[in-house]
């Protein structure tokens, strides 16, 4: 069995950045990296524990290379950087399931911590068929095009809520209680890692019961930006995407493998 691991680095525990920037300008910032890779850890254990074969850490917070590399699990393979050409770089049909540990909620989500959609500086929100969606639901349905599922994701209890609105299979592991973008009730991290093992080999023992998660086709997806200027520049760089309202592009896609954030 194979599986990737997708590291975001809000989500993890006692993690809130601070006002007036984003989390990797922060000074929590270096607390989010040790324990992101802890809880990653965390989750290669319990999947090797559980019978796997291969497993996959793919580091996708800001510019991909966050995690502490070398106190990584020594059995996980990297992937890093930037510059892929879509999602999930390097997962295909041949997985089990994917991971998500350290996601939050979508942008706008009231007393999500560090609550955003990919950047928060440049959306606004992304729409898929006129719903509003985040990063879990995005990320979840290019995996699901691919036919893997999603089978556990870690992160506040309003992205755990999230992916369980979507994708109502999952293991899920609540890290902390959201009191507003920078404040919140954390579990203590040794907790929240043992309890990512215990909702991991639950997840490898039910794989019969998860599904890959999938947008209705064809995708329309909507991108509001902050900023005219940031939607204007957006459609002189991306190819087909039209001005539909206020700040905001316009997109037919046939397949979620086309997304790029």
């Amino acid at each position: 069995m194979k599986f990737i691991i997708a590291v975001d680095c809000e989500g993890v525990a006692c993690v809130v950045g601070e006002p007036g920037g984003s989390l990797t300008r922060s000074a929590n910032m270096a607390f989010a990296r040790e324990q992101a890779t802890r809880e990653t850890n965390a989750a290669i254990r319990a999947l090797f524990n559980s019978g796997a074969e291969q497993v996959v850490v793919w580091d996708n917070h800001g510019d991909g290379a966050n995690l502490i590399f070398d106190q990584l699990d020594s059995r996980g393979e990297i992937v890093l950087g930037t510059g892929f050409s879509r999602r999930f770089p390097t997962l295909d049909g041949s997985y089990a399931g994917v991971l998500m540990i350290g996601y939050h909620a979508k942008a706008g989500t009231a007393c999500g911590v560090l609550a955003h959609t990919y950047c928060s500086a440049a959306y606004r929100c992304i729409r898929i068929n006129g719903m509003e969606m985040g990063e879990i639901a995005l990320d979840g349905a290019v995996a699901g095009e691919l036919g893997v599922p999603v089978i556990c994701v870690a992160s506040d209890q309003h992205g755990c809520d999230e992916a369980l609105q979507h994708m109502p299979w999952l293991e899920t592991v609540i890290t902390k209680e959201g009191f507003g973008r920078h404040c919140a009730k954390s579990k203590h991290p040794l907790i929240v890692e043992e309890r990512i093992e215990q909702a991991v080999e639950r997840a490898v023992a039910t794989l019969d019961e998860k599904r890959p998660f999938r947008f209705d086709s064809p995708v329309m997806m909507e991108l509001q930006f902050t900023t005219w200027c940031r939607c204007l520049k957006a459609m002189i760089r991306r190819s087909g995407w039209r001005i539909c309202k206020a700040k905001t592009l316009r997109k037919s896609l046939p397949s979620m493998l086309e997304w790029q954030c």
